[in-house]
C-alpha cells in the first residue's frame, strides 16, 4: 500500500509539473529581467526520461536552464544553493519546479536524493542537473570534473543523458541543448563521465566563442575579479571558499599544479578567481614539462 501511494505521489508531482511548465517558465523570464535565448535544441525526444545536465556557471542559470526546457523537469538543488537565494519567490518557484533538495557534505543526504531521482525517473518524469555540483570559479577551465551520480541513474533507469550549456552573452542568458549523450558506448563509467564533461564543455566553448574577444594581456586580477562578481553577484569570494569544497575530485588526487604551488609557496587552488596564481602555476608546470635537451 505504502509503494502504491508512493508511486501515486510521483506521478501526481511529474503530472503537476508538466501542466504548470510553461506559465512558470513565462514568470521566470519576466523575474530574470534578461532575455533567455536557447541558442539550438538538438534533442530529439524518443520517449525515455531524461537527464538534461548542464554547466553551473552564473547565479541565474538554474531558472535559465529551466525556462529553455520544452517540459518540466524536476532539479536536483544543494540545499545550501536554496538558503542562499535572496528572494522567497525564488525559493517558491523552484519548489513549485519540484527540486529535490540535498545536503552536499551529507552522505545520507545524498543516497536519499539518488532513490528520489531514480524514482522520478523510473516514473518517466525528467531531471535536470548540474553534475559540477558547484560553481565553477575557475578562469581556465570550461566545465569542472563531474560528480558520477548523473551517470549512475541513468544506468540505474535507462533514462537519456543530455548536455547543456548556459552563459551570459551580452545582454542576454543563452542555452544550447546537445544531443543525447550515448553512455552505453562506453566501457567504463570513468572513461563515460569524462567524455559527458568533453560534451559539455564542447557546448560552452560555442557560447564562449559567441563573445567579444579578449587579449591575455587585458586579463588581470581584477578582470577575473569583476567577471565572478557580475555573474554571481553578492558574495561572490564568499561563496568560492564554500563551493570549491563540494567540488568533485578522486580521493587521494593531486594536481602537478597543486604540488608546485607548495613547493614554492605560491598561494593556488584549482578553483581560484585570481588570474595571476594560474599564470605563475601555468609557466612552472612548462618550466618542469618541458623536454629536456642536452648539448
Amino acid at each position: 500500500m505504502e509503494n502504491r501511494a508512493q508511486s501515486s505521489g510521483f506521478n501526481y508531482s511529474i503530472w503537476w509539473r508538466r501542466l504548470i511548465h510553461k506559465p512558470m517558465a513565462a514568470i521566470f523570464k519576466l523575474y530574470l529581467g534578461k532575455k533567455v535565448k536557447l541558442i539550438r535544441n538538438d534533442f530529439i525526444p524518443n520517449g525515455k526520461p531524461t537527464i538534461f545536465a548542464a554547466a553551473h556557471v552564473f547565479r541565474n542559470d538554474i531558472p535559465a536552464v529551466l525556462c529553455s526546457l520544452q517540459n518540466a523537469a524536476h532539479l536536483l538543488l544543494g540545499i545550501d544553493g536554496v538558503g542562499n537565494l535572496a528572494s522567497p519567490i525564488e525559493r517558491c518557484g523552484l519548489w513549485m519546479k519540484g527540486a529535490i533538495t540535498l545536503k552536499r557534505g551529507d552522505k545520507r543526504s545524498r543516497a536519499e536524493s539518488f532513490d528520489k531521482m531514480v524514482n522520478i525517473l523510473n516514473h518517466q518524469g525528467d531531471l535536470s542537473v548540474f553534475p559540477e555540483a558547484a560553481w565553477n570559479f575557475s578562469p581556465n577551465v570550461f566545465v569542472a570534473k563531474l560528480n558520477w551520480g548523473v551517470m549512475r541513474a541513468a544506468e540505474h533507469t535507462g533514462a537519456n543523458i543530455v548536455p547543456v550549456a548556459v552563459d551570459i552573452v551580452g545582454e542576454d542568458y543563452c542555452v544550447i541543448i546537445g544531443n543525447q549523450f550515448e553512455y552505453e558506448n562506453y566501457s567504463t563509467r570513468q572513461e563515460a563521465i569524462g567524455s559527458l564533461r568533453d560534451s559539455m564543455a564542447t557546448l560552452a566553448w560555442e557560447l564562449i566563442s559567441l563573445k567579444p574577444a579578449v587579449k591575455r594581456k587585458n586579463l588581470t586580477d581584477e578582470y577575473w575579479l569583476a567577471h565572478i562578481r557580475a555573474s554571481r553577484k553578492k558574495r561572490a569570494q564568499e561563496y568560492q571558499h564554500i563551493e570549491e569544497s563540494y567540488m568533485y575530485r578522486p580521493k587521494g588526487e593531486i594536481s602537478i599544479g597543486e604540488l608546485l604551488a607548495e613547493m614554492h609557496g605560491i598561494e593556488y587552488s584549482s578553483m581560484s578567481a585570481n588570474y595571476q596564481q594560474y599564470r605563475n602555476i601555468e609557466q612552472l608546470i612548462e618550466r618542469w614539462t618541458s623536454p629536456i635537451t642536452f648539448k
